[in-house]
């Protein structure tokens, strides 16, 4: 299946955990964010204690935990690879 038309979904549960797919790169992360590529944009997820339980780059999930408390995608497409990531740490 090509990445870049792989289906994206999320499930949060009680603000805790969350399920992601489409997953096509962790660009970084430690407790307080994480940075993904995927295949609707590049995502930075805001929380504390954040912790990465579970990751599969072959079928594109992720599933972590901690308090989450942000997720943001990136909408400009015309800062090429600086993206969402370099914008807010660069």
């Amino acid at each position: 299946m090509n990445e870049q038309i792989r289906p994206h979904d999320i499930i949060i549960k009680s603000r805790a955990n969350m399920e992601l797919c489409g997953v096509l790169d962790v660009i970084s992360f430690d407790e307080q964010s994480i940075c993904l590529e995927t295949s609707m944009g590049e995502m930075v997820i805001e929380g504390e204690e954040l912790h990465v339980s579970s990751l599969d780059t072959d079928r594109g999930t992720i599933m972590l935990g901690g308090k989450i408390n942000g997720l943001y995608y990136s909408t400009d497409s015309a800062e090429g690879k600086k993206g969402l990531f370099g914008r807010l740490f660069g």
